[in-house]
């Protein structure tokens, strides 16, 4: 088990002396980093003991302090206590999203303990079609922090490398000689440039072979494209050894693709505005990580807990939200259980994130399966750009495809067979040409696929 990850950023040349990490925060970061390597060695019995001391002061404070929750355990005929005992939290039924949005003031505690700090809210893109407004503290943020530096150093990552990011954080560019918190919290770090999605494709790859960066942070759907155009122009980005992605469901496919074109095995986080950091990819096994603030359940359409292999809804319970008391919250994710990981951390295992309910290909006969899709599929047909499938009904699609010029009515009827072999059915299809590229969600997510049919 690779469990040296604290030494070596104790003994990391650029860690911060002692007297500005005092003043900047940073002394917080590196002691509940600490924590997590010294949890990380517990035995899986050992995590979970931990877990529901931690649920039981959790769910007594929520008791006291949020109506809503409050109710949730009447209703359920349940005490605070009772869910900190051995399967009790699965007696509580999930929190759904039309839940926090009707429950309104209620949802929220009306005080925290002193040591979490301030009370932020967020509201989350909306990407499901239902927005939801959550409350955290200083304490959350602190954990995120920590997620995402352990991230950095479970991996190896150089802190002095150049940072490129292409997100939807921020409307403005940026250009920084430092990558900014969490991580210049702790150590001195090398350059940093951000840009929005909201850039084409060509003038974000022209920014990368100019910036070339070591470490890239992208949008999955971005970075299909991004390898895409790569290919085309016969460019290269030769300093490149880090891709990390984030925010979308990221395709077998497209691993294959980027370790073709870019030589890099690609590096997936799973966060949410709701929870933060989700769960992390291992660097040394086949699966996800979950951070330790976190119980997370994948259950199936019964609440039934699934076994290793099977795919099932999200639910998780953040234990360090004094703020918004999501317990069970049914995000609206799915996954895939995964099995004890080879490197031996006690954390919780994904095997792989699936997506959501709504990206599901729905058949005539009522099965429903994730669709295969990838960017590689059709150059040798016509050049897309860019592409999203909406199926409005049991037996139509429309293909809304950004292309620059439009393909002959030989070259669509090629189109259309890859795209219902693609789809595991003959669907009608309807195209919708774009000259353009296609749209974004408020956050800057893309769904390649999309259902609005039940």
């Amino acid at each position: 088990m690779n469990a040296d990850w604290l030494d070596r950023a104790r003994n990391d040349p650029r860690l911060l002396p002692p007297e500005v990490r005092a003043r900047n925060g940073g002394d917080q970061l590196l002691a509940l980093l600490t924590d997590y390597a010294q949890v990380e060695r517990l035995s899986v019995d050992q995590l979970e003991s931990r877990q529901r001391a931690r649920l039981g002061n959790l769910a007594r404070h929520a008791a006291r302090q949020s109506p809503h929750f409050a109710r949730r355990l009447k209703d359920a005929n349940l005490t605070a206590g009772d869910l900190a005992a051995p399967g009790g939290l699965q007696a509580l039924p999930p929190l759904t999203r039309d839940q926090i949005i009707s429950a309104g003031e209620s949802l929220f505690c009306r005080s925290v303990p002193p040591k979490h700090g301030r009370i932020h809210s967020t509201t989350t893109s909306g990407s499901t079609g239902q927005p939801v407004t959550i409350r955290g503290t200083d304490f959350c943020q602190l954990h995120w922090q920590a997620n995402v530096l352990r991230m950095h150093l479970w991996r190896r990552h150089n802190f002095g490398d150049r940072l490129a990011v292409l997100r939807a954080s921020d409307d403005k560019d940026l250009d920084c000689p430092n990558w900014g918190p969490p991580c210049s919290l702790l150590f001195r770090t090398g350059p940093y440039s951000y840009r929005h999605v909201k850039h084409g494709v060509e003038d974000v790859v022209w920014w990368l072979t100019d910036f070339l960066p070591d470490q890239l942070v992208v949008l999955p759907s971005f970075l299909a494209a991004i390898v895409a155009e790569l290919e085309r122009m016969g460019r290269r980005l030769p300093n490149l050894r880090s891709v990390r992605t984030l925010s979308e469901t990221v395709s077998d496919e497209l691993r294959e693709e980027v370790w073709r074109v870019l030589g890099i095995k690609l590096e997936d986080g799973y966060s949410s505005m709701e929870g933060g950091v989700i769960a992390s990819e291992c660097p040394e096994g086949d699966t996800y990580h979950v951070p330790e603030q976190l119980i997370l359940e994948v259950v199936d359409e019964g609440g039934r807990a699934c076994a290793p292999g099977q795919t099932g809804r999200i639910l998780f319970t953040h234990l360090g939200n004094y703020a918004t008391p999501l317990i069970r919250y049914e995000i609206g994710d799915y996954a895939e259980a995964g099995a004890p990981c080879v490197c031996g951390r006690s954390l919780k295992p994904l095997r792989r994130l699936r997506g959501r309910e709504r990206n599901l290909v729905l058949l005539p006969d009522g099965r429903r399966y994730w669709p295969k899709l990838g960017f590689q599929r059709w150059p040798g047909i016509f050049p897309v750009r860019q592409f999203q499938f909406i199926q409005s009904d049991h037996q139509t699609i429309t293909a809304r495809m950004y292309a620059h010029g439009r393909p002959s009515a030989d070259q669509e009827a090629k189109l259309i067979e890859s795209i219902q072999t693609a789809l595991g059915h003959p669907f009608t299809i309807h195209f919708d040409w774009h000259s353009e590229p296609l749209p974004r969600q408020p956050g800057g997510k893309f769904e390649e696929f999309r259902r609005t049919c039940r």
